[in-house]
């Protein structure tokens, strides 16, 4: 199959005629934050436009990535997406924002995780994935790649019409996970005065798993999504936004029997587990928009204030056997009891940004200056409660070895971000040099209150730190076919809460987490290399990376022994510090050829992703990094677009990683899909998909990579679907 990809890749795209049709245009803006040609950005950047969504048949971020081959998403049975991985960078050193809006960072400790999954993709105009460090124009967090998502606007809709008025509707059925989703939006103006509004249902059940039955947890999920816009132009240079949206998300899973937690050389055994986890957001901004491209000193202005609450509840219920109370240790358990706990996560930030545009020549060049600042005060909080009733005696309580409740896992936390951004795109003939820099302050005020030092926890940490993040890239348009680009970009992390106060003590086992308030932020070094071509018949983008780390901060590292007052024998110490450096380096790949010179026709696709990455404290593989990938298609489009259908083959490498691993390693494996639409009008259409087309049982890295291999045997609770069906219909009037 890998010989067969690059003797594909052998079609001389470097002979085609030199044009450039208006549909192959692609705009970014996370690249350099000003509306950019993706053939022109200094750096990697996918666009997902709202139409590749609509018909991609897709309903997450997953689906959203499928043919994105650098990048990666974990999948919890329990808590759903997180761990968005690029280029071997994960968690919450991807940057995620919503309209320039910070989306909430991911929490996980255990078995619970709280997800990144906060945005409905219905309501997006575009999605744009930023690959390398991003600090210089984003700051903290950005420090591996950003994820900008950009919701439709009231004339992004009206525009598809030409009207004053815009209805739609979708409806959604897809097989591997049996989920029914369905949408309505509508938009109109009256005068100076826009709004759109767009309703989302979603309901769905447990992925239908390519494996041994007995360990499929059941569930099932709804959710509901409301946006709405208002927008009011004073002119045609300036305009008003308010908008409004709304998501609540609800996940019930029972979890199987022959997942169920064991436990050993205790006392209890679990009977069953259920948990309710939930996913809420609310989002309030309002946006004042000035653009004049023609005249004056400011080309542009961007006044933004936001507000936004989001939370994560999980309720729990389990049945266990426990031992009759004052029984001696050993005794075997015997008595059925409930454990009812609640684990909730709260992120609520508000806000403002001001982003300016000025464009000015020197002589025979010409600056395009960005600038601006960005302020943000947020609020995090993980209270936990829980209480264990015994079924026989009636006994109930709060005191649950090794912790009392309600208990939180870190202090109410407030974070103060301030940042200051400067960017000139210089231009000089076929030459465009951007130099870049940021100035981030950041302090975090930690308040302990009874719940967080219930269970021995030291006294929490205050923090405060600032970061400067330069950024230099280079274009070089030989021709207008071709771009040769290059950047060197500073990327740095900001620790987090938890990673500073994470705090409490097992007196049962004898170990404590205590504060770290001398931890360092995060920092990258990231130089990018590449070139695109684009012509009339195909394109193609070659990029080669190499990206530094150092300050990698680990949780709960062994530091040692300590004595605490009042009991006899010295506690483990485990502490968040700063110990690891790493390097990932690697190659990506995309193109396609068209055979013909017309509209429509046959068309040859495909693209490679490959990366290593090194641990260079403990000179090991790193474990984030995702296998080789690539893929290969051939597609076809009748010339009046009124059909057309893909077939796409992937192959999927097996991941590097240490010959001494403890931990479960997937096989490679290669998937064929089959897609497809019809445009009964140009406003009607039908998509379908066929995925999986041979039944290929295989597991996704990025969902097993901490998986134990003395637990094999399990595997099959992660295995993906087998052959599964989409289909939707979208129409529009």
């Amino acid at each position: 199959m890998r010989n067969l990809f690059f003797a594909l890749l052998a079609v001389p795209i470097f002979n085609l005629p030199v044009l450039a049709q208006a549909d192959d245009i692609e705009i970014t803006v996370t690249g350099t934050r000003s509306p950019r040609d993706v053939q022109d950005a200094p750096g990697s950047v996918t666009v997902i436009e709202r139409g590749e969504i609509e018909r991609g048949n897709v309903n997450n971020l997953r689906d959203i990535i499928r043919e994105d081959l650098g990048v990666s998403i974990r999948k919890s049975p329990r808590s759903g997406l997180q761990n968005f991985n690029i280029r071997g960078i994960e968690g919450n050193r991807i940057l995620f924002q919503v309209d320039g809006i910070r989306l909430p960072n991911e929490f996980t400790l255990g078995p619970f995780g709280t997800g990144r999954d906060f945005v409905d993709l219905s309501t997006l105009k575009v999605l744009e994935i930023l690959k390398g460090p991003g600090s210089a124009l984003y700051g903290s967090d950005a420090i591996g790649g950003v994820l900008t998502f950009t919701t439709v606007d009231p004339s992004d809709l009206l525009a598809i019409t030409g009207k004053d008025s815009y209805i739609s509707a979708n409806t959604n059925y897809n097989s591997a996970d049996s989920g029914f989703n369905n949408s309505v939006a509508v938009a109109t103006r009256a005068d100076k005065l826009e709004f759109a509004g767009i309703y989302t249902r979603r309901d769905f059940r447990e992925l239908n798993r390519n494996g041994d039955p007995q360990f499929n947890d059941r569930q099932t999920g709804s959710s509901n999504n409301y946006l709405g816009k208002l927008v009011y132009r004073f002119d045609a240079k300036n305009s008003l936004k308010l908008t409004a949206e709304v998501l609540n998300r609800s996940t019930f899973t029972t979890f199987a029997r022959a997942n169920l937690p064991e436990e050993t050389g205790g006392a209890v055994v679990v009977q069953s587990l259920t948990s309710d986890f939930k996913t809420n957001r609310t989002r309030l901004s309002l946006d004042y928009d000035f653009d004049n491209p023609d005249g004056g000193f400011i080309r542009t202005a961007k006044i933004q204030a936001f507000y936004q609450d989001a939370n994560t509840p999980e309720f729990n219920v389990e049945d266990r056997l426990v031992a009759p109370t004052g029984a001696r240790p050993g005794t075997p358990p015997s008595q059925l009891a409930s454990r009812i706990g609640l684990n909730d996560f709260t992120d609520r930030i508000y806000g403002a940004n001001l982003q300016l545009q000025s464009s000015f020549a020197t002589g025979t060049v010409n600056h395009l200056l960005t600038y601006g600042l960005e302020y943000s005060q947020q609020k995090n909080t993980r209270p936990r409660e829980r209480e264990q009733i015994n079924r026989v005696t009636g006994e109930r309580t709060r005191n649950l070895i090794p912790e009392n409740f309600p208990t939180k896992d870190f202090p109410d936390s407030d974070t103060t971000r301030f940042a200051l951004f400067l960017q000139d795109e210089i231009s000089f003939g076929n030459i465009s040099i951007i130099p870049g820099l940021r100035l981030d302050f950041y302090s975090l005020t930690a308040t302990a209150d009874e719940d967080f030092l219930r269970n021995l926890s030291p006294p929490p940490a205050n923090f405060s730190s600032s970061n400067l993040s330069p950024r230099f890239a280079i274009l070089w348009k030989p021709s207008q076919d071709f771009t040769i680009f290059g950047q060197y970009a500073r990327g740095f992390r900001a620790p987090l809460y938890d990673e500073i106060n994470s705090g409490f003590a097992n007196t049962l086992f004898g170990y404590r987490v205590i504060p770290n308030p001398d931890l360092k932020a995060e920092s990258s070094d990231g130089f990018e290399l590449g070139v695109r071509g684009r012509f009339p018949q195909g394109r193609f983008s070659l990029v080669g990376f190499y990206n530094t780390y150092d300050n990698f901060i680990q949780r709960f590292v062994n530091t040692g022994l300590e004595n605490i007052p009042g009991f006899p024998r010295p506690f483990i110490r485990f502490q968040s510090q700063n110990v690891a450096s790493a390097r990932i380096y690697g190659v990506e790949f995309s193109g396609e050829y068209r055979f013909s010179n017309q509209p429509g026709g046959f068309s040859l696709f495909g693209g490679l992703a490959y990366a290593v990455g090194d641990d260079q404290t403990n000179n090991r593989p790193l474990g984030t990094i995702n296998p080789f990938k690539a893929n290969v298609g051939l597609r076809y489009r009748a010339a009046d677009n009124s059909w057309g259908i893909d077939l796409v083959g992937t192959f999927v490498g097996s991941p590097r990683v240490p010959l001494d691993t403890q931990l479960f390693v997937p096989a490679g494996y290669t998937l064929v899909d089959l897609t497809g639409y019809v445009n009964f009008t140009p406003l009607i259409s039908l998509n379908f998909g066929v995925y999986n087309l041979f039944n290929q049982k295989y597991f996704e890295y990025s969902d097993l990579r901490t998986f134990p291999a003395a637990d094999a045997a399990r595997v099959d609770r992660l295995a993906q679907p087998g052959t599964n069906v989409a289909v939707s219909l979208n129409a529009k009037f």
